[in-house]
């Protein structure tokens, strides 16, 4: 993830913090998950899911939960992630996207799987 694009978030946070500030985290921990940083990647990807939930953006949540449940996938955290997996579906649900719950769902499968 290009740093420009994290500080150009940074810039326009300055501006509305309510509408960028989960943005921000969810980009960062990406770019930690990336690089191998995982604390900073976990403490990254609590603090963008609470910030989508506390702007009530819940499909940011939902990706939010979706992308940390592949970092903890990654990382080989099943149980970390089946539960942020499942948090994503929540979300998604919530938010009416059944297309987006399906995705999911063959995420939670693929454990099933092993």
């Amino acid at each position: 993830i290009p740093k420009n694009a994290i500080t150009a978030l940074k810039t326009a946070t300055s501006h509305s913090r309510w509408n960028f500030r989960n943005k921000v985290h969810l980009l960062e921990a990406e770019n930690f998950s990336f690089h191998g940083n995982h604390e900073e990647a976990k403490a990254s990807y609590a603090a963008a899911i609470t910030a989508a939930r506390c702007s009530r953006f819940i499909h940011e949540q939902g990706l939010a939960c979706e992308l940390a449940g592949f970092h903890y996938k990654k990382i080989g955290d099943h149980v970390s992630a089946w539960s942020f997996f499942n948090q994503a579906k929540q979300c998604y649900a919530d938010w009416g996207s059944q297309v987006k719950v399906d995705s999911i769902n063959r995420q939670l499968e693929l454990f099933r799987l092993h």
